[in-house]
């Protein structure tokens, strides 16, 4: 090999090289993250953010559960039984009797007969069960008694 080629080996290998250093800083750069251990300047920054957004949210939670827990507290209900009315502005669901109908004391009708109520009775809708004997509505009466009517005798939940 002339002495040409070989000086055209050494500038090629220093122009890779460099080439290299330069390539690998960029990849690893790029590979840093913001609040990453390899970004400490933005790491407390961006930790602060973080901490201060889930103490919020976290105090938010906590002040509805300390009301709630107050309500309770009170003897107060979520949902006033006499009207249905959520206190907190939502509202309930309801389903009329079609027919005289049996309110039970479990979701089957070998459950415990709490009281009879007549056709067209409305009552607040609180959650579905099924059984072998079908689909029951869990209600309650305006005078607070909770339990469970046959689906199959209400109208749709409304």
């Amino acid at each position: 090999m002339s002495k040409v080629g070989v000086v055209v080996l050494i500038i090629a290998a220093l122009v890779f090289c460099g080439l290299g250093f330069v390539i690998g800083q960029v990849v690893q750069y790029s590979g840093n993250s913001i609040g990453t251990d390899a970004d400490p300047v933005v790491q407390q920054s961006y930790v602060d953010k973080l901490v201060g957004e889930r103490t919020s949210t976290l105090q938010t939670q906590i002040d509805e559960l300390k009301t709630q827990i107050e309500a309770l507290s009170n003897g107060s209900s979520t949902v006033n039984p006499s009207t249905g009315d959520d206190p907190e502005g939502g509202t309930t669901q309801h389903v009329t009797t079609t027919t005289s109908v049996n309110i039970r004391s479990t979701a089957s009708t070998e459950g415990n007969v709490l009281t009879t109520v007549d056709t067209n009775t409305e009552l607040v809708y609180l959650g579905s069960a099924s059984s072998s004997d079908g689909t029951w509505y869990n209600v309650r009466l305006s005078d607070g008694t909770e339990g469970y009517v046959a689906s199959w005798f209400c109208s749709e939940i409304y």
